[in-house]
C-alpha cells in the first residue's frame, strides 16, 4: 500500500478504534489480574492455590469464543466461579461494542475511499496496454467509452459522482473498465490513476464544469508536459486558457460542434450522412438523404448559449432564420428576427409556422423540446423537425416521438473525440469533400457510391495505419530490399490477388503532405500514414497482409514462396534446370 494511503487508513483506524481499544485491554487486564488474585480450592496440603497470569488468560481465551474447555488447570473455587461469571458477562459486553466498532469503521466512507483507491492504484499498475484516462463519466463519458472499448481500446475513469462509477462495473463494454469516484483536480489521484506512466497515452477532460477542466488540464500539463490532451469547453475565455497551457492539447466546444452537425444536415446533407454512416449510427445508410430542404425559413427555439452559436453559424450560410425566445436580453442584438416568448404554438406561428420548412427545438430541456415539436407537427405536417436530446435516459421518448432527426451533444461531441482519437486525418477528408461538394456534387456522388460499393453494410471500421516495423514489418522489409509496394497492393485478397479487400483508403500522409483518396498505384515508403475505410471482418485479414512476408509476396508478385529450405532448394534446382 502506498504511504498516502497508508497513513490515511492508518489514521482513520486509530481515530475510530481508539477508545474500544483500550476499553478492551482495561477489561481483560483486571479480569486476568482477578482470576490470580482470587484464591482457589487449596491443594493436598491444604495450602490456598491461585491461578498463573497465563491460565487466566487461557480460561479467558476460550471463553470468549465460546468454546468452553472447563475449569482448566484445575476445578474452580466458589470464590473463582463469582469472578468468572462477572468476568464472562464484562467480556460480554466488550466484544459487542468492540465488534459494534468494527462495523462501523468498515462502513466508514472514508476507509471504503482509501480502500477503493488502493484497489484501483494496483489495478492501473497491472495494466500492460495503452489507455486513456477519462475524467467525467457523463452522457459525453459514457458514449465515448463504448466507442473505444469497441474499438480495442482501454481507458481509466476517474469522475465525482458514486453512482456512475457503481453504473460503470454494470456496463456490457468490451473490456474491463476501471474507475475511481475522485475529483480530478486533486493531482494525486491524477497520480493514482496513473498518468505519469508511459501507457497512459491522452488524457479526456469531459465535465460539465469548466472551472474543473481547466484545472485538470493544467495539472495534466505539469505532471505529464508531453501527453495528448482533448478538454471539453463552452467558453471562449476558458478556451484561451486551455490553450495557453501549450502542448498537444485540443478543445472541444460542444456548442460549436453541434452549431456544425446542424449546418451539415441543413447545407451538405449528403456529407452529413457519410459522416453518420461512418460512425456506426444505428440505421445508418448511405443511401440515405436527411434534409432535402435548405430554401425557406427555418425556426430556431432558443437562442441561449448554443442557440447563438447555432443562429451565427446557419445565417452566415445565408439561411432564414427566425428566432423565438422568452428572455429578451439574449434576443436584444436580433429583436428583427426573433419572436419573443416562450415557444408555444401562438408564438410559432408568429415566426411563420404555418409556412416555414424546418423547425430547431434547440433548448436545453427536454421535455420542453417534445411538446414544442408535437404541437409544431400538428400544425405544420409537412415540417421538418431536429430536436435537441439532452440526457442519453431519454433516448426511448426521442425515438417514438414523430421527428425527422434527432441531435444529441454528448453523442455528437463523443464521435468527435473518438474520430480525433482513432482516425485523426478524418478531419482533412471531410475537408476536402466540403470543398468538392460545395463546386462539384457529382464528384461528391461518386465517393458516396464507391464507399457504397467497395465497403458497404452497417458499422464501417475506421482505423489509421502506419508503415512502420512494429506494424507493417512485411512492408518495411520489403521496401528496404529495394522493391516497391504500392497502395493497392496492401489490401488485395491474399485468396486471390485479383480482387480486392472490402475497403477504401481515405487519406494518405506522408510528412506534411495529405493525399485524400489516394490512388492505388501510389508508392509507399516507410512511415506513411494512411486511413482506412473497412468492414469489421476485414480487419484481421488486411493487418496479415502487413506483417506476413509471404503472403505480402504473393500479393505483389502472384506466386506462392517457398516456405521451408527444402521447397526453397527444390525450386532453386527447377530454376537452374530450365
Amino acid at each position: 500500500m502506498s504511504n498516502s494511503s497508508l497513513g490515511r487508513v492508518s489514521f482513520i483506524v486509530l481515530r475510530h478504534m481508539r477508545t474500544p481499544i483500550i476499553v478492551f485491554i482495561c477489561v481483560y487486564a483486571i479480569c486476568i489480574l482477578g482470576m490470580v488474585l482470587v484464591p482457589g480450592v487449596p491443594d493436598a496440603n491444604g495450602q490456598t492455590t491461585y491461578m498463573s497470569f497465563f491460565h487466566a488468560y487461557y480460561f479467558l481465551a476460550y471463553t470468549a469464543t465460546t468454546t468452553g474447555f472447563g475449569e482448566l488447570p484445575v476445578p474452580f473455587s466458589n470464590a473463582q466461579r463469582v469472578w468468572a461469571i462477572c468476568c464472562l458477562y464484562i467480556s460480554v459486553i466488550t466484544w459487542l461494542y468492540t465488534v459494534g466498532k468494527i462495523i462501523s469503521l468498515l462502513q466508514n466512507p472514508h476507509l471504503q475511499s482509501a480502500f477503493a483507491e488502493e484497489r484501483f492504484t494496483r489495478a492501473v499498475r497491472k495494466k500492460s496496454r495503452d489507455y486513456y484516462l477519462v475524467c467525467g463519466f457523463g452522457d459525453t463519458g459514457s458514449l465515448l467509452l463504448r466507442g473505444l472499448t469497441n474499438a480495442g481500446l482501454s481507458a481509466v475513469v476517474l469522475d465525482q459522482d458514486k453512482e456512475r462509477i457503481k453504473a460503470l462495473d454494470l456496463r456490457n463494454y468490451q473490456s474491463k473498465v476501471l474507475g475511481l469516484c475522485a475529483d480530478a483536480t486533486m493531482p494525486r489521484y491524477l497520480l493514482a490513476a496513473g498518468i505519469e506512466r508511459d501507457k497512459c497515452i491522452g488524457v479526456l477532460i469531459l465535465s460539465n464544469d469548466e472551472e474543473a477542466n481547466l484545472k485538470v488540464a493544467v495539472s495534466a500539463r505539469i505532471l505529464r508536459p508531453d501527453i495528448k490532451i482533448i478538454c471539453r469547453s463552452t467558453s471562449q475565455e476558458n478556451e484561451s486558457e486551455i490553450l495557453a497551457i501549450g502542448g498537444d492539447i485540443h478543445v472541444v466546444d460542444p456548442f460549436r460542434v453541434f452549431a456544425s452537425y446542424l449546418s451539415l444536415i441543413i447545407y451538405n446533407p449528403t456529407i452529413q450522412t457519410l459522416n453518420e454512416w461512418m460512425s456506426g449510427e444505428p440505421g445508418a445508410s448511405l443511401d440515405r438523404n436527411i434534409c432535402p430542404l435548405k430554401n425557406g425559413r427555418w425556426i430556431l427555439c432558443g437562442h441561449g448559449r448554443m442557440g447563438q452559436v447555432v443562429y451565427k453559424k446557419l445565417t452566415r450560410r445565408g439561411i432564414d432564420l427566425k428566432v423565438v425566445e422568452p428572455v429578451s436580453e439574449k434576443i436584444e442584438e436580433i429583436a428583427e428576427y426573433a419572436v419573443l416568448g416562450r415557444a408555444n404554438l401562438e408564438n410559432l406561428k408568429e415566426a411563420g409556422l404555418k409556412d416555414c420548412v424546418g423547425l430547431i427545438a434547440g433548448t436545453d430541456n427536454d421535455t420542453f423540446n417534445l411538446s414544442m415539436m408535437h404541437q409544431a407537427n400538428r400544425e405544420n405536417p409537412s415540417l421538418f423537425s431536429i430536436v435537441r436530446q439532452n440526457r442519453h435516459a431519454n433516448e426511448v421518448l426521442f425515438k417514438k416521438a414523430d421527428v425527422d432527426f434527432i441531435l444529441q451533444p454528448s453523442l455528437v461531441i463523443a464521435r468527435m473525440v473518438f474520430f480525433m482519437l482513432t482516425a485523426p486525418l478524418l478531419k482533412a477528408f471531410f475537408a476536402h469533400l466540403r470543398l468538392v461538394y460545395e463546386n462539384d456534387p457529382v464528384k461528391l456522388a461518386d465517393v458516396t457510391n464507391r464507399l457504397a460499393i467497395e465497403v458497404g453494410g452497417d458499422f464501417p471500421r475506421l482505423k489509421t495505419y502506419t508503415m512502420c516495423k512494429n506494424k507493417a514489418s512485411a512492408v518495411c522489409s520489403t521496401l528496404m530490399e529495394g522493391k516497391e509496394v504500392s497502395l493497392g497492393d496492401i489490401y488485395r485478397s491474399p485468396s486471390n490477388r485479383d480482387n480486392f479487400l472490402k475497403m477504401v483508403p481515405l487519406v494518405h500522409q506522408r510528412g506534411k503532405v495529405i493525399k485524400v483518396l489516394p490512388v492505388n498505384d501510389l508508392a509507399l515508403k516507410e512511415g506513411d500514414d494512411i486511413l482506412f475505410c473497412m468492414r469489421p471482418a476485414e480487419q484481421a485479414i488486411f493487418e496479415a497482409n502487413l506483417v506476413n512476408r509471404y503472403t505480402l509476396e504473393y500479393l505483389l508478385t502472384g506466386q506462392d514462396p517457398a516456405r521451408s529450405d527444402f521447397f526453397r532448394w527444390l525450386s532453386t534446382k527447377k530454376l537452374a534446370n530450365t
